[in-house]
C-alpha cells in the first residue's frame, strides 16, 4: 500500500491532539467510468468518516451504501493511504491528523437515491452523483481545480489517487 504524508509543519506524532479516518472508493463500472460525488460545493470520491467500531471496510461498505445506495463488498485492503498533519487545523488550534484510506470497488449497480441515507449536511447542499470516463478523470480534476468547483487540496489527493491507481492497476 501506498503511504502520502503531508507533514509541512513537521508535527511529531506524540503532539497530535486528534486523528480523523476517512475511507474512500474509487467505484469503477465495467464501462470503465468512475462514480464521483459532488457534495458541499466540491468533488470527491464516495466515502466518509470511519468508525471505531467497524473495521475499515465495513465503514467503506457503510458509507458506499449511505451515499451511492449501492450494496457492495470489499474484495481487497486499500491501495493507498495519505496522512496529511496540521497545527492548526481550520484555526481551531488543534493540531491533527488525517488519514484518508482509499480502495477500488467494483461495481455495475447504479445509484439507488430511495436507498441512500444522506447526513443533514449532504441533503441541505447540492449532493450530486454521477459518472466520469476513467480516461478523462485527471483532467476533469485539473479543470476543476482552476475553475475552483473543487477545493485546491481535495483536488490534488485526487490527483495523486488516480496517479497512484494508474501506476499499480495499468493494463488491468
Amino acid at each position: 500500500m501506498k503511504r502520502i504524508i503531508i507533514n509541512e509543519d513537521n508535527i511529531e506524532e506524540k503532539d497530535v491532539e486528534s486523528t480523523v479516518v476517512r475511507v474512500k472508493a474509487l467505484m469503477i463500472n465495467e464501462k470503465k467510468e468512475l462514480l464521483v460525488v459532488h457534495n458541499n460545493y466540491t468533488y470527491q470520491f464516495p466515502g466518509g468518516h470511519w468508525k471505531s467500531y467497524e473495521s475499515l471496510e465495513e465503514s467503506l461498505t457503510r458509507e458506499i451504501k449511505e451515499e451511492t445506495g449501492i450494496n457492495c463488498i470489499i474484495d481487497f485492503g486499500p491501495f493507498m493511504v495519505i496522512e496529511e498533519y496540521y497545527k492548526n487545523y481550520l484555526n481551531t488550534g488543534q493540531t491533527r491528523c488525517n488519514k484518508i484510506y482509499y480502495y477500488v470497488v467494483h461495481s455495475n449497480d447504479n445509484p439507488k437515491v430511495q436507498e441512500m441515507s444522506l447526513s443533514r449536511l449532504e441533503r441541505k447542499t447540492d449532493f450530486n452523483l454521477f459518472y466520469i470516463p476513467l480516461k478523462d478523470m485527471e483532467q476533469f480534476i485539473k479543470e476543476s481545480i482552476n475553475n475552483k468547483s473543487i477545493e485546491t487540496v481535495i483536488g490534488k489527493e485526487m490527483l495523486e489517487v488516480m496517479k497512484e491507481y494508474r501506476e499499480k492497476y495499468s493494463g488491468r
